[in-house]
């Protein structure tokens, strides 16, 4: 598989539970380089991450041959990334990322009490019933993936990981996400 480019998505700090915005940041990477960054707010336990990011995804790309990265699918609290969904509306594959294997009891234990949509979320968690272990250069993690075969995204993730087992576009993803939304959270209606 010929890769131009690397996406990768994360989500800041929540404050606001049930309610509020929540930051998301979308950085690309060409070859070992950060070219850009797009953010965009999705909705705290909102149904609006795949649309979201689906935006942020499809402008950082500019038709070139991209995979996009996750670090989970729900962001924001409970909004869930529908992995169908970014594929239709980007048509580019992805890969969600774990550190630890998540467990769909607990986070249907966490859900069900709390959404009266919850049905809606726990199709997107279904997705983790995909979920495979690898081993990587630097460690064990867990995927999802989509739109590209474990042992492409085992090479992918292998030649991102350069200071830890989390792949450094995620990693930057994540660190942009949370320092910007310590920032921006207290002007969020």
């Amino acid at each position: 598989m010929i890769i131009e480019k690397i996406i990768a998505c994360d989500d800041g700090e929540v404050k606001k539970l049930g309610y509020g915005k929540t930051l998301v940041s979308c950085i690309s990477y060409k070859e070992v380089w950060p070219e850009n960054i797009k953010i965009g707010f999705v909705h705290t336990d909102g149904l609006d991450a795949t649309s979201v990011l689906s935006y942020l995804i499809k402008t950082l790309a500019n038709n070139e041959k991209s995979v996009v990265l996750f670090d989970s699918i729900t962001i924001a609290g409970f909004n869930v990334i529908s992995l169908p969904g970014i594929q239709k509306l980007t048509n580019l594959p992805s890969i969600v990322i774990y550190n630890y294997k998540p467990s769909i009891k607990n986070l249907l234990k966490a859900l069900r009490p709390h959404f009266e949509d919850s049905y809606i979320r726990e199709l997107a968690l279904n997705q983790l019933k995909e979920i495979k272990k690898i081993e990587t250069n630097r460690g064990v993690l867990y995927i999802v993936n989509r739109g590209v075969n474990k042992e492409e995204a085992i090479q992918l993730i292998n030649s991102y990981q350069f200071y830890s087992t989390i792949p450094e576009p995620l990693r930057m993803s994540h660190i942009i996400s949370s320092h910007l939304s310590k920032i921006i959270n207290p002007y969020l209606p």
